[in-house]
């Protein structure tokens, strides 16, 4: 009797052992239930970026944004909550919330691309991803790859494979970029990442030495979730919501028709490596947290 409850206990330590190691701090999945989505997330902030199944309603290859107030994993339980339960996840629950607006533009983050010389002085931005794969995936990392038949720069239609790494303890996903295919423009091709802005440009930090754009809105800024969260809780002060933009060892930065963005000179057949990354003014781990729009641009410093 003693050897078997001796054998139970240590099963039982090694098994919440166990649990207690493996508890993932970043998660990501292809979503076909939500037309294709691929999302992904770390203890700051969740990411989705759009799928085949959306082309009919003309998406682009941008990033989504859904705000969350702890690193607690949300995204399978958002789409739960979305598209099982009826309850929209552009309302805040206690949770976090999607009231970050792309349409089609890079959103918060995704690729764009300009040219020297362009006649239509345009931000170009692609469509959905027409594949995608996940490359590796643990409790603290994940890597996938999207890869897109058509991006079309000034009439030149190009394929684009981005790999974004998420890990652990880093604000900032990596962005590694490959443009291919044929291009004889002879302007120069920037590229590298974006940010839409739904608010105020005076709440803009930039650094072309730093290779750094950041910005920080209301978060209810769209007029959509501002209304659906009011219909709910009576108030449309949900916080900020910050979002950031890195080229390593410098960029030019800038805004143009409501995108801000950091990019550099690009050759064709090149990788282009850009990090971008979100949080929220209600997001807390502990003591750490970004009250102030200067605290996230303090925090986005690499």
């Amino acid at each position: 009797m003693r050897r078997i409850v001796l054998f139970i206990g240590v099963l039982f330590c090694l098994t919440a052992c166990h649990k207690e190691a493996v508890q993932p701090k970043v998660y990501g999945r292809y979503v076909p239930e939500r037309k294709d989505d691929f999302a992904w997330e770390n203890e700051y902030a969740a990411f989705r970026m759009y799928g085949p199944a959306l082309r009919p309603e003309n998406p682009s290859n941008g990033v989504d944004l859904w705000l969350k107030a702890s690193p607690e994993l949300v995204v399978d339980s958002f789409y739960y909550r979305e598209h099982v339960l009826g309850l929209p996840y552009h309302i805040n629950y206690g949770k976090g919330l999607d009231c970050y607006k792309v349409g089609h533009t890079c959103g918060a983050g995704g690729l764009v691309a300009m040219i020297d010389d362009d006649p239509s002085d345009k931000i170009y931005v692609g469509g959905a991803y027409d594949r995608w794969q996940i490359l590796e995936q643990t409790p603290e990392k994940i890597v996938f790859k999207l890869e897109y038949d058509s991006f079309e720069i000034n009439g030149h239609v190009l394929q684009e494979s981005i790999t974004i790494t998420a890990e652990a303890g880093k604000m900032l996903n990596r962005a590694d970029v490959v443009l291919s295919g044929e291009y004889a423009y002879e302007g120069i091709l920037w590229l590298g990442g974006g940010i839409c802005i739904h608010d105020s440009v005076e709440n803009v930090y930039t650094c072309d030495h730093c290779g750094i754009a950041a910005y920080a809105e209301d978060a209810l800024s769209d007029k959509t979730a501002a209304k659906m969260n009011y219909d709910y809780n009576g108030s449309t002060s949900q916080g900020r919501n910050y979002i950031a933009v890195v080229i390593p060892n410098g960029a030019s930065t800038n805004i143009q028709d409501g995108i801000l963005y950091a990019v550099r000179p690009y050759n064709i057949g090149d990788t282009l490596t850009y990090f971008f990354g979100a949080c929220w003014s209600e997001w807390s781990n502990g003591e750490q947290k970004f009250a102030t729009d200067q605290d996230w641009f303090d925090a986005i410093q690499l």
